[in-house]
């Protein structure tokens, strides 16, 4: 009876997937490399100190009213005169779901494997796994304009107490079109703490705000 009920309760809970009008999926492959440079204090030149290579794998498939998308991210980055050497594995998936014409709902998740290969000064393992959680709204306010707010949780686990970390984050932006020029202002904050009693003591934030004006006569 109970293996009964849970069939039918994975049936019921895909049968609107199934009903939706699915699109052919778009595959999406970016590799970017990254360089840095030193300043040599003798004889006063910048020398290459770094190189990071990010290859990004992003699948997006619409069915309306929702959109569905999961990325793969594999990165290294080597530093040449000095320690802290690094490479990371990320997925993400992202969803959105339009429940009206004005409102537009939305979530990410996310986890990202950090890899250290070498010790901390304790003789731990520096390596790390973040969780990420995030929602997002959008409303249309008008012909050409929208506004977006969104909250995100992140979560570091290491091996390593003092470094575990939790982080909770919000969002809010507005565009506007103008005639062929689209205006978009936004911000977004983020407060830090530690996580767990054997984490030291103490918080941070950090803010990040931008203005974009862009030309689109389409």
């Amino acid at each position: 009876m109970k293996k009964g009920a849970c069939a039918f309760l994975v049936l019921l809970a895909c049968f609107p997937a199934w009903s939706l009008d699915w699109n052919l999926p778009v595959f999406t492959v970016r590799y970017e490399v990254a360089g840095g440079a030193s300043e040599d204090p003798d004889s006063d030149t910048l020398e290459s100190s770094s190189l990071r290579n990010t290859v990004t794998l992003r699948v997006k498939e619409e069915a309306d009213p929702a959109t569905f998308g999961l990325a793969f991210t594999m990165s290294a980055k080597d530093y040449y005169h000095e320690s802290g050497d690094y490479s990371y594995f990320k997925v993400e998936h992202d969803a959105s779901l339009r429940v009206s014409q004005p409102w537009k709902l939305g979530y990410a998740l996310g986890a990202k494997w950090i890899r250290y290969p070498e010790l901390d000064s304790q003789g731990l393992s520096k390596d790390a796994l973040s969780l990420n959680v995030a929602g997002t709204t959008a409303v249309r306010l008008g012909a050409g304009s929208s506004l977006e707010a969104g909250m995100s949780g992140r979560f570091l686990l290491a091996e390593n107490p003092a470094d575990a970390k939790q982080a909770y984050g919000g969002s809010a932006g507005v565009s506007t079109r103008m005639g062929d020029w689209l205006f978009a202002a936004r911000y977004r904050g983020e407060l830090r703490f530690p996580l767990g009693t054997a984490a030291p003591a103490g918080m941070d934030m950090y803010h990040v705000g931008s203005v974009s004006l862009q030309w689109d006569p389409n």
